[in-house]
């Protein structure tokens, strides 16, 4: 484990809950570090946040993850797409996500779909809704550099898309929809492949069939 790495998780979760949001605020704590640090940091959150993030509440970890995961908040994920930190590396970071879908999202959101109603969900809701949206892996290219993380993104959304959770499903549909415009033959076989199974929910497969040509919320 990152020496760190305490550290880190209070910086980004221990907080209390404000809008707007604590790293808003004149004098805000900040996180000085490496990329290199951010990389492993953010791969360590993300596996073992089934056990460690526990003692924060739903509101704490979206906000933090907001944080986390978002360009205009902070550049922590652009360390991923940093060629300077070792590809296996950015590559087991990128992995873990689905920790985070399967070990927390799918524990603590709501099963709701955030695309038709955002009302009676969990605060969570809005960090899995929204991850893929709102990271940097959401526009990776296709070119000899980028190649191992794109295909990395596409089986991270592939297993999440497995969960059997509607939140989780439904982030994974969004991701895609995210991806399309940079790999849209890729997003429409992965997809084809879903609306080929059986889907319980009538919303969520509409959202997949719009998701496949890109068009999302």
């Amino acid at each position: 484990m990152h020496e760190r790495y305490e550290e880190w998780l209070d910086y980004l979760f221990d907080h209390e809950v404000t809008t707007p949001e604590w790293y808003w605020a004149a004098g805000a704590p900040v996180f000085e570090a490496s990329e290199l640090d951010y990389a492993v940091l953010i791969g360590e959150t993300f596996r073992h946040a089934g056990r460690d993030l526990l003692r924060f509440s739903d509101a704490q970890l979206n906000q933090g993850l907001l944080l986390l995961a978002s360009a205009a908040c902070s550049d922590y994920m652009a360390s991923l797409k940093d060629a300077r930190i070792p590809m296996a590396t950015r590559l087991a970071t990128t992995r873990s996500i689905y920790d985070l879908y399967r070990d927390c999202f799918q524990l603590r959101c709501t099963e709701t779909l955030s695309h038709l109603n955002r009302t009676g969900r969990s605060a969570l809701n809005e960090i899995c809704y929204m991850f893929w949206d709102i990271s940097v892996l959401g526009c990776l290219e296709e070119n000899d550099e980028e190649r191992p993380l794109v295909d990395c993104v596409f089986s991270v959304l592939g297993d999440t898309l497995k969960i059997p959770h509607l939140a989780c499903q439904e982030a994974a549909i969004h991701g895609y929809g995210e991806i399309s415009l940079f790999h849209p033959r890729r997003v429409e076989e992965a997809l084809d492949g879903f609306l080929a199974g059986g889907i319980s929910s009538g919303p969520l497969r509409a959202y997949a069939e719009n998701a496949r040509s890109g068009n999302i919320l």
